[in-house]
């Protein structure tokens, strides 16, 4: 069903809870809510944007770009290039943000090893930056300030936004019948949010600093000041259960009917129950077959 509703490959776990959520408040008589996508994203909520940032400004550090290319291919030939400490590493000394957005699912390394022979020697030479450089250029180009924060808001406001959140919430609660609307992506609040420097947002290295202040006093101070908790989906778990042998099973076919993917290097994930991406592969394997196929 879900796959249905979602149209093309979303991929995101938490449309799950966003539609039992959206068909909880339809069964009750709701018809119309308001939802907060966007407040993240203009006034630094992400505690992962905190720990980007910090990295950005390490690699801000003026070690000369010749001994960091040094470093990275060093742990490249001890094998060390999987993961994602490496994948940030690598970008500094290309000249390139350590942050390309909230919505990566796989490295640049994963994704090489990933791909089928064919589509690899097709897509030689390129990678998810040439999608990221014409943002980033606009970015350069217009930004009043050219700041890190400016820039992670910028390009999830561009990409991760659009293409997956707003996407998520308007598939899942349409599919009940709900509305859901985004008061945060008024053009004229988001004007204003984009135009506060980021030393205002980041004060005191608190996150939503400047939303927080604004409400307090209007909403109870012990929702203002709790821990940000999302949409929490034990991805990992489910791969022990039934949706293990399902996933291993489609995944499967899907690789023999379409040579995109590489059938090892998918069975190898599968195999180590690494939920998140095989949740990713999964997804793109059951909407090929609902649309496509």
């Amino acid at each position: 069903l879900m796959i249905k509703l979602q149209e093309e490959p979303i991929a995101d776990r938490v449309c799950v809870p966003v539609y039992y959520v959206s068909k909880l408040a339809r069964d009750n008589g709701v018809i119309v809510c308001q939802v907060g996508e966007g407040a993240d994203e203009l006034f630094w909520g992400y505690p992962g944007w905190k720990q980007m940032l910090a990295l950005q400004r390490w690699d801000d550090v003026p070690v000369p770009r010749l001994l960091k290319r040094a470093g990275v291919g060093l742990l490249h030939a001890l094998g060390k290039d999987q993961g994602r400490k490496f994948e940030y590493l690598r970008r500094g000394p290309l000249g390139q943000p350590v942050f390309w957005g909230g919505a990566e699912a796989f490295t640049e390394t994963q994704k090489k090893r990933l791909l089928s022979p064919r589509l690899a020697r097709r897509l030689h030479g390129a990678t998810s930056w040439d999608a990221i450089r014409p943002i980033r250029q606009r970015f350069e180009e217009k930004a009043w300030e050219k700041s890190h924060l400016n820039w992670m808001s910028y390009v999830d406001l561009n990409l991760r936004l659009p293409e997956l959140l707003l996407m998520r919430v308007d598939k899942m609660s349409m599919g009940v019948s709900l509305e859901g609307r985004v008061p945060f992506l008024d053009h004229k609040f988001v004007e204003l949010a984009m135009s506060i420097p980021e030393k205002v947002k980041t004060k005191n290295g608190t996150l939503k600093h400047i939303l927080k202040k604004s409400v307090r006093g209007v909403i109870p101070d012990e929702l203002i000041d709790r821990p940000k908790q999302g949409f929490g989906v034990p991805v990992y778990e489910w791969f022990f259960d039934r949706l293990g042998e399902y996933a291993k099973r489609e995944l499967e076919v899907f690789c023999e009917k379409t040579d995109f993917l590489n059938h090892t290097e998918v069975s190898r994930l599968v195999d180590e129950k690494r939920g998140p991406e095989v949740w990713y592969l999964l997804n793109f394997a059951l909407w090929w077959k609902e649309y496509i196929a």
